[in-house]
């Protein structure tokens, strides 16, 4: 019998060639194959309630484990799907697929997060621009109403994972043949297993390839393993595969990943295993780079499986997660069994001696009793003779187990044999190589890196402090403070707003308004409540931090408030063009704004109001705003935004003499609670900024009206000079054109409609923008129209994103003793 013990130095440098190719291109490989239209294994469900009514031929689905929307359309009619703007976006029918490229949804859908840059001719109110791109009546898109596009957790997801939210509830309407077709669905949050099983499995696998090296059958075994592996990636890449929806080389690329460099990592991972299997021992580490491989990849990129509820693939989900724990367990077992097993079978060194094997004068060499170690394969008979063209170099190469005085003067150390510490060496990082893969997976599940050490608990002494950290804005008065009060916005924000929990009643609501007022007194004061919190500011002032509490247009319906109850002032605003609203970010029962210099005073203050509210509300949404600082722009300085341009240069004052009735709900048929109130409209704007930089000065300036330095209008003057719409540019035409946003904005131009605007930027990852704030008596005579007006010939539209939306009505102060809202209760005890 022939055995394979030592390989020729030509396929010896092959091989390591080929192991070489395998870690550069492998990673790319695998990696690519563990996200189908750029979802991987995620909590996300996104469900189609169904399509009303209901047209045969026409069929929505979503694939790709809720990333994309897919309509197939085999009727004679063509299908029309609605954009964000209600613009026509896309034609489905029997003439293949059409996408129209005025419709900003055609850029936005293009990938799984709406990164595209849309083009600044991309108007949804223009005409349809219509490009075929298919000839199929199938059409499959990023639909980003549909599923979570941020890569933070929703707000009562991060408060609660363990538990099962319904994060938003989406429609996409579909024309077809003069009829809507409203597509109805949900998006939740659905907490996955427990991976402990699956890291058993794993680690169950890799302890049984290790332990197969110190078995008769050592070989064989772990070529079997190697074999495993490989068939356990091939069944996992044909799952993902087949969830992938498109033409067959797209399924193709999806199985054999990017570059299909699985030609190269999967048939030398069986050549390999098939020449173990004869006892090549040095192909051993080609299985060890192979498992390693596809076990790091494997960790790193879809051990996620083991703890979230689904994932693309085909196989169920606990086939899906013992397959990735069979690769994960094989390739970690093999990367540690490679230099084990070389260790045990090692080639003897060329240099021969006559004690253990002489060719005699018949041309054979005779093998000593016992015969050569054996992997299971029968041992010649004593003084055996085999001749030595059968059994060639390699096989003499061989060191063959000795017996008694032989095996002692063998035992001798040759110079080759001096290097078995390197080897050992090897070994110990294979070692720290599983220990790397089964950690990663771990760390993956835990969510964090190692723990660095918590600090003890100290009480540092209280330094000195300037009049930024003590300055104190009281929480009682006729007007809720952080309206008008401060006269300077403050240089944080943090505009939270919240849903009654279900089953909430009258006296649940009066209670948690009860508890915010108190603790909003205490915390503008720079008092402690009490809590674990109160480190967080420990030294630290108020820092002009206010509390304003108000009242959504949902909150009436509830808690035994009647719709009747609601103030007129307080009607839900009307949509707007061009708006891309989030409703998981916008809208709720109830708001919190928490304002102050300090960023950790907001925190602060924002969180333990959060905590008192959950009993009886929860989270709905939030988000974080800056302005400048104290002192690093000059006492009354407007404040710039991101774009760099002076924002509320033109806002009312209070020492104007209708600014109370601008601002402040002064009708006496308004309710007693809202009287000496304001009604408010938060609006986060997304700013494009790249779009916005890619104009020159001048250009930007005559999109706004005013000079960017200074903040004067284009029609002379200074910043506070009333703007000339009347007068004209040297060159010829208005000075002020006709779409600029000062124009449109101006009441002069909206029958009087005015607002205190207080703004705030905001920037999260790679988004930033405007938190608008716009403070009015009554938004029908405020923002309404000014909003009309500028959502249809603005020229600043190109450059914004209205993202979200919501209405507050902000009651009348409290007095000292009472709380917030309280005469909405009447005759209530407090």
């Amino acid at each position: 019998m022939r055995v394979y013990t030592s390989v020729a130095r030509p396929v010896r440098l092959l091989l390591a060639v080929a192991a070489g190719l395998l870690l550069v291109l492998g990673p790319a490989s695998a990696a690519s194959a563990h996200e189908v239209g750029g979802v991987g294994a995620t909590n996300f469900a996104t469900t189609l309630s169904g399509l009303s009514p209901a047209v045969p031929g026409v069929a929505l689905s979503v694939v790709e484990n809720g990333s994309r929307l897919q309509l197939r359309n085999t009727t004679k009619t063509e299908v029309v799907v609605r954009g964000y703007s209600e613009e026509p976006y896309a034609r489905i029918g029997p003439d293949g697929v059409w996408l129209n490229d005025s419709s900003p949804a055609t850029y936005l859908n293009a990938d799984r997060f709406g990164s595209t840059r849309v083009p600044a001719d991309a108007d949804p109110a223009a005409a349809p621009r219509w490009r075929k791109v298919s000839d199929e009546p199938v059409h499959r898109w990023h639909d980003h109403r549909t599923h979570w596009m941020l890569t933070t957790l929703p707000i009562a997801v991060a408060a609660d994972p363990t538990a099962p939210h319904r994060i938003s509830e989406w429609r996409v309407d579909l024309d077809h043949d003069g009829k809507v077709l409203t597509a109805t669905g949900s998006l939740d949050w659905v907490p996955g297993p427990s991976p402990t099983p699956w890291y058993l499995l794993a680690a169950l696998c890799a302890l049984l390839v290790v332990g197969a090296v110190f078995t008769r059958w050592a070989h064989r075994l772990v070529a079997a393993a190697l074999g495993a592996l490989i068939a356990a990636d091939v069944v996992h890449a044909a799952a993902v595969a087949l969830v992938t929806k498109g033409n067959v080389a797209e399924r193709l690329g999806a199985f054999l990943g990017e570059g299909m460099t699985a030609l190269l990592l999967w048939p030398f991972g069986i050549a390999a295993a098939v020449l173990i299997a004869r006892r090549a021992t040095f192909l051993a580490f080609v299985g060890m780079g192979v498992g390693g491989l596809l076990a790091s990849t494997m960790a790193l990129d879809d051990a996620p499986v083991w703890w979230r509820s689904s994932a693309p693939s085909a196989l169920s989900a606990d086939l899906n997660r013992a397959t990735v724990a069979l690769i994960v367990g094989l390739g970690a077992g093999l990367l540690l069994a490679g230099p084990l097993l070389w260790r045990r079978f090692k080639p003897a060194p060329r240099t021969r001696s006559a004690a253990t094997t002489a060719p005699d004068a018949e041309g054979t060499d005779r093998v000593p009793p016992g015969g050569p170690a054996g992997d299971g394969d029968a041992a010649p008979a004593a003084d055996q003779r085999i001749p030595v063209s059968a059994v060639g170099d390699d096989a003499r190469a061989e060191a063959p187990v000795l017996l008694g005085a032989r095996a002692a003067a063998a035992a001798a150390p040759t110079r080759e044999e001096a290097t078995v510490g390197r080897r050992g060496f090897a070994g110990t990082l294979a070692v720290g190589g599983v220990g790397v893969i089964l950690g990663a997976s771990g760390g993956i599940a835990a969510g964090g890196g190692p723990d660095t050490g918590t600090p003890a608990d100290t009480e540092p002494g209280e330094p000195g402090r300037s009049s930024i950290g003590t300055a104190r804005v009281a929480f009682h008065g006729e007007r809720q403070a952080g309206i008008a009060t401060p006269a300077r916005p403050q240089a944080r924000l943090r505009v939270t707003a919240f849903d009654l929990v279900p089953g909430v009643d009258r006296a649940g609501l009066r209670t948690l308004l009860r508890r915010w007022s108190q603790a909003a007194e205490q915390l503008t004061a720079g008092q402690a409540l009490g809590a674990s919190g109160d480190h967080v500011v420990t030294g630290a002032g108020p820092a002009s931090l206010t509390v304003t509490i108000g009242f959504g247009p949902s909150l009436f319906g509830k808690a035994g408030l009647t719709a009747a109850d609601r103030p007129k002032q307080l009607a839900p605003l009307p949509p707007f063009p061009g708006e891309r609203l989030d409703p998981a970010r916008s809208d709720g029962d109830l708001c919190l704004l928490v304002a102050a210099d300090d960023a950790l005073v907001v925190f602060r203050a924002a969180r333990e109001l959060a905590r008192l509210a959950k009993p009886y509300a929860r989270v709905r949404w939030q988000t974080d705003g800056f302005s400048s600082a104290p002192g690093v722009t000059a006492d009354g300085a407007t404040s710039r935004n991101l774009m760099g341009q002076l924002d509320g240069t033109n806002n009312p004052r209070p020492a104007d003499e209708d600014f109370d009735t601008k601002v402040f709900v002064t009708d006496p048929a308004a309710p007693r609670w809202l009287q000496g109130g304001s009604l408010l409209v938060v609006r986060r704007i997304r700013m494009l900024l790249d779009d916005w930089d890619g104009l020159d000065q001048p250009a930007q300036e005559r999109v706004i009206g005013r000079h960017k330095d200074t903040g004067a209008p284009l029609s002379g003057g200074e910043e506070r000079t009333p703007a000339d719409f009347g007068a004209t540019a040297p060159a010829g035409g208005l000075a002020i054109p006709a779409n600029a946003h000062i124009r449109l904005a101006a009441p002069a131009f909206n029958n009087g409609a005015a607002m205190l605007r207080r703004g705030w930027s905001y920037a999260e990852d790679t988004e930033a923008g405007l938190l608008f704030l716009a403070w009015q008596a009554d938004p029908a005579r405020g923002f309404v129209p000014v909003q009309r007006r500028l959502a249809g010939a603005d020229a600043l539209n190109r450059f914004i994103r209205h993202e979200t939306s919501a209405l507050f009505a902000m009651p009348r102060g409290a007095a000292t003793g009472g709380y917030v809202g309280q005469e909405l209760f009447g005759d209530d005890p407090v």
